[in-house]
């Protein structure tokens, strides 16, 4: 057992007291004669014991309880070796994280939260000895954190922590702090963490544990607040060409204990506010505001929804980016000539470029975008196989079957096999027609405002059968059990089957008002739009539209607040990568030579709802290797020191001290009652 205060144990020599009362006992004897003495001799000498006994217990008592309090105020500590003067040596390795998310930055009188957390890292410096080595652990957690520092050094780093979009799960931060103390090979490992402990980033019961380290967390006593912000943001378009229409749908969210009536919601692109909204958001409730833009003119369109809410402004914003694209790249392959039908409806359009390719001289070009092989039977393997990774790497495909009579064709069946799409089966050649169709797919997405069960639905005069395993999902079912039309996603792309060929001969559906949006929208999707938008410190590695040559000095990144410096960019096969390592942190529109990216703050700071420091203690009480600090609006170095050096026994002692002074006081007052009554007897 170790004392905190050593000094007070010269207080031992107050037992010396009550021994000297006990063994120099000079009360006065009165004698009092009796007549006849021979009734009193048994109960004379009884007395005579049982006083002796309740003297000498007396004396224990009193010394129990002088010693218990003098040990009281030496602060007893048990359970660890290093007590506040080992602390003070040179071989200590300390961490300390400082949250510095956006929830700290809620304010009181004494500043914001993390005024408070710079100020408590602080105080913890001062309980270490100047040779000890430190590590400042930020919410950023970047490669720059990895390194020791001293005193000095530490103090000078703390007063640079500023706010970051950052925000990193607890059991993450604890586990770098472990990792890194364990390089130390220090005699004692201490690290500390300080934060608002907010619910949304606080996974308590997945803290990882090491006995050779001890972690404090210091709750700082988050301020909830209520909190109108913008969660995500959607944009519904199949295509992004000069006008266009984009609808854009952002989901609002009330984290509050008030309703807010009538939020409004501003669209605002390339600086000019094109569309308002107003959204009544309940206590706790989502809600969905929809935005609607037509584009202008070709090349970038830099968006912006906004809504005003106070005090937390950083999550009304969201920003978002899309592009215009070039002509669509269309090819047709497989017949003796084109087909009239889809030439008619795609070979005419100003946004989509055609090209045919007549049977046996099909060529492969990753740079299409939408492939239609219209009845194709000379398809060879290495055919199949570069079509197979293009669909994966995001085309679109469309398969039409050709004439049945002619037999099935195996080097099709082969390549659809190749592809993972479903195989043609055996030709059933009978009149039937379609019984149903999937309205929710997207290629119906905006085209018929509700359901009509009055709808013309298309006619066949005979289909193939589907065979294989492929897991298909049927468009437009026929009334036999069959399908006219499936859809089956290959990785990031996409394959359509017509199961008849699209001829006036074996179908109406090329005369139907349903086959243009069928087909045009198969196109207009086949090219994957790229993400309007990124979280900031979510993403590590974002796929970009542009190529850059790698012969070359890459191009500039430049972004708010002036930011400018040069990318980190790469290559994997065919797509060029921006590799992220935390230089982005303000949100807004960033620009890599022509192609704009737009970064928003992850939203997870927004829920303003804080861990008490009783509910932190409450789910570590188990963990061995975790100390909460249960005042953090009072100093930490007295707090801290102690629950450094083990744990605290000062209030046992006092309690027994107490115990012992009221044992004595009934044993007194049993002595005083016999007394008494021995007394009555003489009378």
């Amino acid at each position: 057992m170790l004392f905190s205060a050593p000094v007070f144990l010269w207080g031992l020599l107050a037992v010396l007291i009550p021994i000297a009362v006990h063994l120099f006992n000079f009360r006065r004897y009165r004698k009092i004669y009796f007549s006849n003495v021979d009734r009193l001799a048994q109960l004379h000498t009884e007395s005579h014991r049982q006083n002796r006994l309740r003297q000498w217990l007396v004396l224990v008592l009193r010394v129990l309880a002088i010693v218990c309090l003098v040990l009281a105020f030496a602060q007893p500590v048990v359970g660890r070796r290093d007590t506040q003067g080992a602390l003070k040596t040179s071989d200590n390795a300390v961490s300390i994280y400082i949250d510095n998310t956006f929830s700290m930055g809620s304010t009181s009188s004494d500043g914001s939260q993390l005024d408070d957390a710079c100020r408590k890292a602080r105080e913890i410096a001062d309980i270490y000895g100047i040779g000890s080595r430190y590590q400042l652990l930020t919410a950023d957690m970047d490669g720059a954190q990895m390194r020791w520092l001293n005193r000095d050094e530490l103090l000078e780093a703390v007063d640079q922590v500023q706010f970051s979009p950052a925000s990193p799960l607890l059991s993450s931060v604890a586990k770098r702090q472990q990792d890194f103390l364990r390089q130390s090979n220090a005699a004692t490992r201490h690290a500390y963490i300080l934060s608002d402990f907010q619910r949304s980033g606080c996974d308590l019961d997945a803290l990882p544990e090491d006995s050779l380290t001890l972690t404090t967390l210091v709750p700082l006593g988050g301020i909830e607040a209520d909190n109108v912000y913008i969660d995500t943001l959607r944009l519904d378009a199949p295509a992004y060409f000069a006008g266009g229409a984009v609808e854009v749908e952002a989901t609002l969210r009330n984290h509050g204990s008030h309703a807010a009536e009538k939020v409004p919601v501003r669209l605002l692109v390339n600086g000019r506010e094109r569309a308002i909204a107003t959204v009544d958001l309940a206590a706790g409730a989502t809600g969905k505001a929809t935005l609607r833009f037509t584009i202008d003119s070709g090349g970038w369109s830099d968006g912006l929804v906004e809504i005003s809410d106070y005090p937390v402004t950083f999550d009304d914003r969201y920003y978002f980016s899309l592009c215009t694209g070039d002509h669509l790249r269309l090819l047709e392959a497989g017949a003796d000539k084109p087909n009239s039908h889809l030439h008619r409806l795609l070979g005419t359009e100003s946004d989509m470029s055609h090209t045919w390719q007549p049977a046996g001289r099909f060529q492969f070009s990753p740079d299409y975008d939408f492939i239609v092989l219209n009845g194709t039977t000379g398809l060879t393997s290495g055919d199949a196989q570069q079509l197979a990774a293009w669909v994966s790497d995001g085309g679109s495909l469309l398969v039409i079957a050709p004439d049945g009579t002619k037999g099935v064709p195996a080097t099709l069946n082969d390549a659809l096999a190749l592809l993972g799409a479903p195989q043609l089966g055996h030709w059933l050649q009978h009149p039937t027609k379609a019984s149903s169709m999937d309205l929710d797919h997207r290629l119906y997405r905006g085209v018929f405002n509700g359901r009509n069960d009055e709808m013309e639905m298309p006619s066949v005069q005979g289909h193939y059968a589907l065979a294989g395993a492929a897991a298909r999902q049927s468009v437009i079912d026929l009334a036999d059990g069959g399908s006219l039309l499936t859809h089956t996603p290959v990785g990031a792309g996409h394959i359509y089957l017509f199961t008849c060929p699209l001829d006036a001969q074996w179908t109406d559906f090329v005369a139907q008002a349903l086959f243009v949006p069928t087909v045009y929208n198969m196109a207009l999707y086949s090219r994957p739009l790229p993400p309007a938008s990124h979280t900031l410190g979510a993403e590590k590695a974002i796929t970009l539209q542009g190529t850059y040559a790698a012969d070359r000095q890459p191009p500039e990144l430049s972004g708010p607040d002036d930011l400018r410096l040069i990318p980190d960019l790469r290559r994997s096969g065919n797509r060029q990568l921006l590799m992220l390592h935390g230089e982005l942190t303000a949100a807004g529109i960033y620009r890599l030579a022509d192609e704009h990216l737009a970064f928003n703050h992850p939203r997870r700071e927004s829920q303003l709802d804080f861990h008490s420091a009783a509910d932190v203690s409450h789910a570590i009480s188990d963990r061995q290797s975790y100390r909460v600090a249960l005042h953090p609006d009072k100093p930490l170095k007295g707090q801290l020191a102690g629950r450094n050096s083990g744990r605290q026994l000062w209030r046992l002692f006092v309690i027994l001290a107490l115990a012992a002074l009221a044992a004595e006081t009934v044993l007194l007052a049993i002595g005083r009652r016999k007394d008494n009554k021995n007394y009555k007897f003489h009378s």
